[in-house]
Formats: C-alpha cells, sequence, structure tokens
C-alpha cells in the first residue's frame, strides 16, 4: 500500500523559508515569536505551527547558523552602541532650540545652560501642581466636614429615602 501524503504537509521550500525568516530575526535582535508570526504569514500557517515545526525539526540542522546569527547579533549591538556614543559625542553641534539655526554650532556650557533653564521651569510648574493639589485636598477635607456635621434632620431624611427605594426594588421583586 502507497503511504498518503497530507495537503497540508510541510515541504522543503517551507521549512527554509521558515529558517531564513527566524535566522533573520535572531541576527537583528528580534524575538523568535516575531520570525514564526512573519514566516506564518508568508507561508499560509500559524504562528504556533511555525514555531513547533521550528523546534521539532528545523533547528537542529541550523546550529551553526544559530551562532552565526548570534554574534552577528552580538556585533550589530556594539555597532549600534558605538554610533549613540559617536551622536552624544557631537551634541554641541546640535540646536537645543528653534532659535537658533542648526548650521550655528553651541557650546557645551550654553547647551548645559539650557537644560538647566528647561530644568528650572519644570520645577515651578511642579511647585504649582503641588501647591494647587494641596489646596484641592483641604476643600476636599472641607467637604468631608461639612458632610459629616450636617444636621441630624437631613441625614435623617436621606436615609428614609434610601430606604424607600430599597423597600420598592424588593417589591418589584416580589411581583416577578
Amino acid at each position: 500500500m502507497s503511504e498518503k501524503k497530507r495537503e497540508d504537509s510541510w515541504n522543503d521550500e517551507h521549512d527554509q523559508l521558515l529558517a531564513e525568516v527566524v535566522l533573520s530575526h535572531i541576527r537583528s535582535s528580534s524575538t523568535q515569536l516575531a520570525a514564526f508570526e512573519e514566516a506564518a504569514s508568508k507561508i499560509n500557517r500559524t504562528a504556533a505551527a511555525c514555531g513547533f515545526r521550528w523546534n521539532k525539526d528545523i533547528r537542529k540542522k541550523y546550529d551553526n547558523e544559530i551562532q552565526l546569527a548570534k554574534q552577528n547579533r552580538l556585533s550589530y549591538k556594539q555597532k549600534s552602541a558605538q554610533k549613540e556614543i559617536k551622536q552624544v559625542a557631537t551634541i554641541s553641534s546640535v540646536s537645543l532650540s528653534a532659535d537658533i539655526p542648526v548650521e550655528q554650532s553651541i557650546s557645551y556650557n550654553e547647551a548645559l545652560h539650557k537644560i538647566i533653564k528647561i530644568a528650572n521651569e519644570q520645577m515651578q510648574k511642579y511647585d504649582e501642581l503641588l501647591q494647587e493639589n494641596i489646596k484641592l485636598r483641604e476643600e476636599n477635607n472641607e467637604l468631608k466636614s461639612q458632610k459629616q456635621q450636617a444636621s441630624p434632620e437631613t441625614l435623617a431624611q436621606e436615609d428614609l429615602d434610601a430606604f424607600l427605594q430599597i423597600m420598592k426594588r424588593a417589591k418589584g421583586l416580589t411581583h416577578v
């Protein structure tokens, strides 16, 4: 009897595509889950199916490539970090304000002065908000105090109204 092959079985082309996508994601410091989702959309399968296939069958065949991809990822991270360091080092040539043209270079002291000025403005706004918060808390406490000191007649009327509402609800439940 001949062996039947499923229509939706994995083929070499699907395996190869899945491997390429996963290795690409490893190199770029992305997650394997993201790789499985990308591969799934390309080969019309679920991300779970891609993950299962990768972990069960394909990963073993690509040990060397995975190690190379991880090494590439480390060098990619190092290059990115070096690039960021260079950008930070050139901050003196960047304009921190719209009133200074980008072409005009500002010194480290000028940049620091602008940062301190912005920080002082933010501290002033924080203090204003803090004062407003204190004022609102005092108002809230005062209103709570007034409510607690309400006349007994007012409280009795509120209690009576609440009781009557409860009785109406109960009566409505018994007629259902």
